[in-house]
C-alpha cells in the first residue's frame, strides 16, 4: 500500500501543475495590471464611449421630466423666458456643474441678440445669440439686402435650445473667451456665485460694440422685471 502511494506520488504531473499555476498567477497579474492602467490611465477611446453613454442617459431622462421644449413656444417676453430656462435646465444635466454658464448672463444675451426671440434670425435661424459660420457650405441665412457671400452667414439651427447649446459650448472652448473661463474658475475655487456682472465684461469679443456688456446687464433688469410682472 506504501509502495503505491509512493508510485502515485511519483507518477503525480507536478510539472503541469506549477505550469498551470504559473499561468495563472501570470493571469491575474496581467488583469491587476489592466486594471490599474485602465482606473488611473483609461483609455480615451473607452472614457469617450462611456461619456457619451452616460450623457444619453442623462438627456434621456432630462426629457422623461419634461425639462427640455424641443420647439420653444412662446407668445410674449415673459414666456420665452420661461422657455430659455426649460431649455437651460435641461441642458445643465449633461454640462458639468464648473462648465456652467450662469442663467441670468445667458438669458439676458439672448433677449438682446434676439429680441425677445422675435428676430429673423431667431425665427428663420433658430439662432438667438447671432452665431455665425464662415463656410458658405453650412446651413446659413445672410442679413436682408445681401445676396452675395461676404465671409460668414449666421448658422441655421435645427432647435432654438441648440442655439443655447452651441453659445455654452463656444464659452467653453474657443480662445477668445480666455477670460470668462479664468474669472469663472477663480470664482467656482473661491466657492463664490457665479458673477453674471462680472462675468459679461470677459466676453468683449462676443460683440463689436463697446457698450455691449452695458447693455446686456441693463437688459438684465428688465427681464427682472419682466419675469416679476403680471404680464
Amino acid at each position: 500500500m506504501v509502495k503505491k502511494i509512493k508510485k502515485e506520488i511519483k507518477d503525480f504531473p507536478y510539472s503541469k501543475v506549477w505550469m498551470w499555476t504559473k499561468r495563472t498567477l501570470w493571469s491575474i497579474l496581467l488583469l491587476a495590471i489592466v486594471y490599474g492602467v485602465g482606473t488611473f490611465y483609461p483609455n480615451p477611446i473607452a472614457t469617450k464611449w462611456a461619456n457619451e453613454n452616460l450623457r444619453k442617459e442623462h438627456t434621456a431622462w432630462a426629457q422623461s421630466l419634461g425639462l427640455v421644449s424641443k420647439k420653444m413656444r412662446y407668445k410674449n417676453n415673459k414666456e420665452f423666458i420661461k422657455e430659455l430656462g426649460y431649455c437651460v435646465d435641461y441642458l445643465n444635466f449633461t454640462t458639468p456643474v464648473d462648465k456652467r454658464v450662469p442663467i441670468e448672463m445667458l438669458v439676458g444675451q439672448a433677449v438682446l441678440e434676439s429680441g425677445w426671440g422675435k428676430s429673423r434670425f431667431a425665427k428663420e435661424a433658430n439662432n438667438l445669440f447671432g452665431i455665425r459660420v464662415f463656410k458658405s457650405t453650412a446651413k446659413h441665412l445672410l442679413p436682408e439686402g445681401m445676396n452675395e457671400w461676404p465671409g460668414w452667414g449666421v448658422r441655421v439651427f435645427e432647435t432654438k435650445c441648440d442655439s443655447v447649446k452651441e453659445y455654452i459650448r463656444l464659452l467653453n472652448e474657443h480662445p477668445a473667451y480666455e477670460d470668462f473661463r479664468n474669472m469663472r474658475a477663480t470664482m467656482w475655487a473661491k466657492n463664490q456665485k457665479l458673477d453674471s456682472l462680472k462675468l459679461i465684461k470677459t466676453l468683449k469679443a462676443f460683440s463689436t460694440t463697446t457698450d455691449y456688456a452695458e447693455r446686456v446687464i441693463n437688459m438684465m433688469s428688465k427681464i427682472e422685471k419682466v419675469q416679476s410682472s403680471k404680464e
